[in-house]
């Protein structure tokens, strides 16, 4: 067997995933999955990728270039939080009391953008007799 069949296997093994489970987490069909395992071929690098993320190990590793298993942990930033100078100034004008009716307030806004629009119903038309001339 291969070395990229080898660590395929070994790597779902110790993600307790199995091939219908794998293809499915992935979008990666379940014939490619079963021709990697039999050696048959092996994933093409945007592939390996996609299997590396799924069972949390390193793709180095599941190609065979490195040995070393586990994924790199990226550095974790958050991002910057940008606050509207204007909205700082004024958060600061206000005592403790308008705060907390301000906060109420946004947090009414934001429940209507979740929230779906009532249905509002459809008007009749009316309908215009016409008058015979006699």
């Amino acid at each position: 067997m291969g070395v990229f069949a080898d660590r395929l296997k070994t790597a779902m093994q110790q993600a307790d995933v199995t091939s219908a489970q794998l293809a499915k987490q992935t979008g990666i069909g379940r014939s490619s999955i079963s021709q990697w395992l039999s050696s048959k071929y092996v994933a093409k690098h945007d592939k390996v990728a996609t299997l590396a993320d799924a069972l949390q190990v390193d793709a180095e590793w599941l190609l065979g270039t490195s040995d070393v298993q586990a994924p790199q942990a990226a550095a974790v930033t958050e991002p910057a939080t940008v606050v509207d100078p204007e909205l700082v100034s004024i958060w600061e004008q206000l005592d403790e009391a308008q705060r907390a009716k301000l906060v109420k307030k946004g947090r009414r806004l934001l429940q209507k953008e979740t929230e779906p629009a009532p249905k509002r119903k459809a008007k009749k038309k009316k309908k215009k007799s016409k008058k015979r001339k006699a």
